[in-house]
């Protein structure tokens, strides 16, 4: 169980390591490392002596998991998961299934936002990111096991992939500078070059989810621009004649599209009128649309009301997305080449709090 941790809220990190202990399934090793948090953990060590905790200057979260994984050099799969993202009891069990079949390299679990129902942004981002995983991930899951990205929330590879990528995952640059962001995309890829990822949708994990408006932004950015630099690698070195190849290629080519769609309604209004108004349409009910498998879902910590407000907001995060974020796409796209040391713009501080503690 690999665990990087840097500047994670104390309550977070106890509460994804309780998840551990309860497991149906336990995990054969657990292995922390906080990379040179400042935050303190004092006691927590003392707490899990189960728990392996490594401690170095900070680095980065790759250089992180690779301290877990150098300390457990020969391990036949590797859990990644984040910080603050706890398990649910029976998610380790669930995600090692698909590795019966020998040509699966990752399993990617579900993540449901453990602060779902904080705010009206974490109700409709998390709406929007669990619509995503059930409908895109669980798609490409079934085209042979073409899942794009594994979620780092909670992820499983086989030991082989992460120890023979480990060199190559440490020194990718990218216009002449280091490459700090995107390691869940580039651990996935690695993956697809060595066969399939799919994705078991009955193991969850809850991470924290942004609380503010600029926590939310700034993570966006970060994937943008690291998103960005992974469509580059999967055109370059995915086979032209898998269907990872061929997605991202549509991905792209549909970005672009939309782009220059909304900028034709606007240079010919009113003209585009109809057009605006039949997409607006499309804008409410198709999030709709997906958001319908979230109804097939229950928690006990929330109502069922909780989630079919999350579905109603389903609207709303598309227009966010589409008013908002996809202009920070663009930005991060433009400025991908900002992906060295000190370009990860989160956690210089606690970004989130386990509710109900200091």
């Amino acid at each position: 169980m690999v665990i990087p941790c840097y500047n994670e809220d104390r309550e977070y990190l106890k509460r994804v390591l309780d998840s551990l202990r309860v497991q149906t399934r336990r995990p054969d090793a657990v292995i922390v490392c906080d990379d040179g948090s400042k935050v303190s953990y004092k006691g927590i060590p003392e707490e899990y002596p189960e728990v392996t905790w490594i401690r170095q200057d900070n680095a980065g979260k790759k250089h992180a998991q690779a301290a877990c994984i150098m300390a457990d050099p020969t391990a036949d799969f590797y859990v990644m998961i984040d910080s603050d993202s706890a398990l649910e009891r029976k998610a380790l069990k669930e995600n090692l299934r698909p590795f019966a079949d020998k040509r699966v390299m990752c399993s990617a679990g579900v993540e449901w936002a453990s602060n779902f129902d904080r705010n009206i942004l974490t109700r409709a981002i998390g709406a929007r990111s669990l619509a995503f995983q059930l409908f895109a991930m669980s798609s490409q899951s079934a085209a042979r096991g073409n899942v794009l990205i594994a979620p780092g929330a909670f992820s499983i590879y086989r030991g082989s992939v992460i120890r023979e990528a480990l060199p190559a995952y440490l020194g990718e640059t990218f216009a002449g500078e280091p490459v700090t962001l995107g390691d869940d995309t580039m651990l996935t890829l690695y993956a697809l070059m060595r066969g399939r990822v799919v994705q078991q949708p009955t193991a969850v994990s809850f991470p924290a989810y942004p609380e503010t408006v600029s926590h939310h932004l700034r993570q966006w950015l970060r994937w943008m621009r690291a998103g960005t630099i992974r469509q580059i690698w999967r055109l370059r070195y995915l086979p032209i004649t898998s269907y990872g190849w061929w997605l991202s290629t549509w991905q792209m080519g549909s970005y672009t599209a939309g782009v220059a769609i909304s900028v034709l309604l606007i240079v010919t209004w009113p003209h585009s009128l109809s057009l605006v108004l039949g997409s607006l349409i499309g804008l409410f009910m198709w999030p709709l649309a997906l958001g319908s498998r979230i109804a097939c879902l229950s928690r006990s910590d929330q109502s069922v009301w909780s989630i079919l407000g999350g579905i109603a907001l389903m609207p709303l995060a598309g227009l966010w997305y589409l008013l908002v974020l996809r202009q920070i796409r663009l930005y991060g796209i433009a400025t991908c080449y900002k992906c060295g040391p000190g370009s990860w713009v989160t956690r210089q501080k606690v970004e989130v709090r386990l509710h109900g503690h200091p």
